[in-house]
């Protein structure tokens, strides 16, 4: 089943919580603390598989998590991390955030791949903990839960040529003329229901062609399959604008190359509609059937290039005229395309500068008042702490209060409280009974 588009949830592997243990040894009168690390839960990655070329994999499945950290033991023993849970993509995918449609990463080529969930951190033991000042410490962090995303997966064929035309052109029909692809071919509009991909030999180099469903009029607004299908030739370097002449002819075996004219601004209007980054591809007009029409080639060929439209080729794809020679003709377009996309690009655009939600400094944090009074306390490396802290240890809730007050939080809170009995919230987590 091909499938281009999935939503899914990922999640991180929580961290295993930290071991509170004494040291119990013959001999040994004061045994001290040996409570040892929690694992690192597992992280979630994306990559993308050749040998993938679909998204069918997430059509029933929706939720993957990784693998969480093992629990601390005693005699300083730390548990083991849990394993990174791969998920393969087809090359070509977008990854966006599922709530605000946000670009999170494209993986346009085999190999790629993207940290889209981080496993949350192992709690430290006791042990970690014992200092001259603590030296008895019954306390242990609990593990960090991973996180967690959802987020949409988008397919965006990677292609070098697409070809494009309306219904029953010949698209399916060229493709499998030039490439070793077998897409199903019928004289009824529509056959082609997906995309198909066919790799293209010409001597010692090759290249891929797309050939998606046919477009019709208000494709772009959801008519017929074109809707669901104009992404895939987005990343296409040259498009192919396939044209029946045979369509040309009425009455009489006279040609029309108003037909022509109109079949070609029908795509032209779709696709300019769908994005003007499309519309702006290199496009070459290719006239189809030419066999059907031999005496007529010239003279619709001589029409169009009067309205301003310049043919590349005339050839018929189910007699394989023309069809060596057209292969030959687009390789080094390819590879002029190629190169281009090697080329290294400007960037434009400044980076955006959050402070406190990304420093990794406990001190770096923002406080919120809400209409209700509530506050709310923001800041990366905070909100760790608080989320790793066992409040139903004595120990834990005193280091929670003494870190709280070493950054001057403390006392900021209580300022911006005043004598009211406010809500305090950090990560989701109520700590107003604690301070």
């Amino acid at each position: 089943m091909f499938l281009d588009q999935a939503a899914i949830k990922v999640i991180g592997g929580s961290g295993g919580r930290g071991c509170v243990s004494w040291r119990r040894e013959s001999f040994v009168p004061k045994g001290g603390p040996d409570g040892g690390n929690g694992g690192n839960g597992g992280n979630v990655y994306l990559i993308a598989d050749a040998n993938t070329d679909t998204l069918s994999a997430y059509a029933s499945k929706k939720v993957f998590k990784a693998e969480i950290g093992h629990y601390g033991m005693g005699k300083n023993c730390n548990g083991k991390g849990g394993e990174d849970l791969l998920l393969p993509v087809p090359p070509g995918t977008l990854i966006k955030d599922a709530a605000t449609g946000a670009i999170l990463a494209d993986l346009p080529h085999p190999g790629d791949q993207v940290l889209i969930a981080g496993g949350g951190r192992g709690g430290y033991g006791n042990a970690h903990f014992k200092s001259s000042t603590r030296q008895r410490p019954d306390f242990a962090e609990l593990g960090e839960p991973g996180e967690e995303k959802k987020i949409a997966l988008e397919l965006k064929l990677v292609a070098d040529v697409g070809i494009i035309g309306l219904p029953s052109v010949g698209k399916s029909t060229l493709i499998a003329a030039i490439s070793s692809a077998r897409p199903k071919i019928a004289d009824y509009p529509f056959t082609t229901l997906i995309p198909n991909l066919g790799v293209v030999s010409v001597d010692d180099r090759s290249y891929v062609v797309c050939d998606v469903p046919g477009l019709i009029g208000g494709a772009s607004e959801g008519k017929g399959l074109g809707i669901q299908f104009l992404r895939h030739i987005e990343r296409c370097g040259v498009l192919l604008h396939l044209l029946d002449v045979s369509r040309a002819l009425g009455e009489g075996n006279v040609l029309d190359p108003q037909i022509l004219l109109a079949d070609y601004k029908t795509i032209r209007a779709e696709l300019e509609a769908h994005s003007p980054t499309l519309s702006q591809k290199q496009e070459l007009v290719l006239l189809n059937k030419h066999d059907l029409v031999a005496s007529h080639t010239e003279d619709a060929v001589a029409a169009l290039k009067e309205a301003g439209i310049d043919v590349f080729m005339s050839i018929s794809a189910a007699a394989h005229s023309g069809t060596e020679e057209l292969k030959k003709k687009l390789l080094p377009l390819v590879l002029s395309f190629r190169k281009a996309q090697l080329e290294p690009r400007e960037e434009t655009s400044l980076p955006v500068l959050r402070p406190g939600e990304q420093s990794d400094q406990m001190g770096a944090y923002r406080i919120e008042q809400q209409e209700d009074g509530s506050i709310f306390v923001r800041g990366k490396r905070l909100e760790q702490f608080v989320r790793m802290t066992n409040f139903e240890s004595i120990g834990g809730v005193r280091r929670f209060k003494d870190v709280f007050e070493r950054i001057g939080l403390l006392r900021a809170i209580r300022s911006v409280r005043k004598e009211s009995e406010a809500a305090v919230y950090v990560a989701g987590i109520r700590i107003d009974e604690y301070l």
